[in-house]
């Protein structure tokens, strides 16, 4: 199987970006790296990066109102999103996982980034999605929070 390189990020669907950034300063003094708007295929939102030790939290935003992330947060609450896989070859992971019979809801292309999403019911209730970054690999944090703050986040 393709590999997967790591936990990319965990995503926490939030009601108020600048609230729940405050809130992860005070409650586990994370840093905040940088906040953006990003129009994606399932909506617009509102994203803001944040580093707690050697990791990424991103706190979602929905700008729409019956946008991806508000449909969650009506049906689970505020809370865990979806968890991002970094795979070092994104097309052969989607070859490998549909020839065994899954389905892919979702594919979206960034400047930055390709990227598919899991359905949660072939994954335990989670959202996966697995992305390939363009541009080289980022092997440590530093290294990512500098692609972050580079971020030319724009859909193709």
């Amino acid at each position: 199987m393709a590999g997967i390189k790591r936990i990319d990020h965990v995503a926490i669907a939030v009601r108020d970006v600048e609230q729940a950034i405050q809130q992860y300063v005070g409650l586990l003094n994370a840093r905040h790296v940088r906040t953006e708007t990003l129009k994606e295929k399932a909506g617009m939102v509102k994203v803001a990066y944040m580093q707690i030790g050697e990791n990424i939290l991103s706190l979602v935003q929905s700008l729409e109102p019956d946008g991806f992330i508000n449909q969650h947060i009506e049906k689970h609450g505020e809370g865990l999103h979806h968890m991002g896989l970094e795979v070092d070859n994104l097309d052969e992971f989607v070859s490998q996982v549909e020839g065994r019979g899954y389905k892919i809801p979702l594919r979206d292309e960034f400047s930055n980034r390709s990227e598919v999403v899991l359905r949660p019911r072939d994954a335990n209730g989670v959202v996966l999605q697995v992305l390939q970054w363009k541009g080289g690999d980022d092997a440590t944090v530093e290294a990512r929070i500098e692609r972050i703050l580079k971020l030319q986040n724009q859909p193709e």
